[in-house]
């Protein structure tokens, strides 16, 4: 269960770290189809 908390967290922290770094110009510029993949790919990841 704690292992499964650790690996969300770090899922979390790197998709932060991605959009902080993207810039708020290149985010706009995303398709919405492109944003939930990039949830979706997030969320299989951190399936146990």
């Amino acid at each position: 269960m704690l292992n499964i908390f650790f690996r969300a967290l770090l899922l979390y922290l790197l998709v932060i770290f991605a959009v902080r770094m993207m810039g708020k110009r290149q985010l706009g510029d995303l398709q919405p189809s492109e944003i939930v993949t990039t949830i979706l790919i997030g969320n299989i990841a951190s399936l146990p």
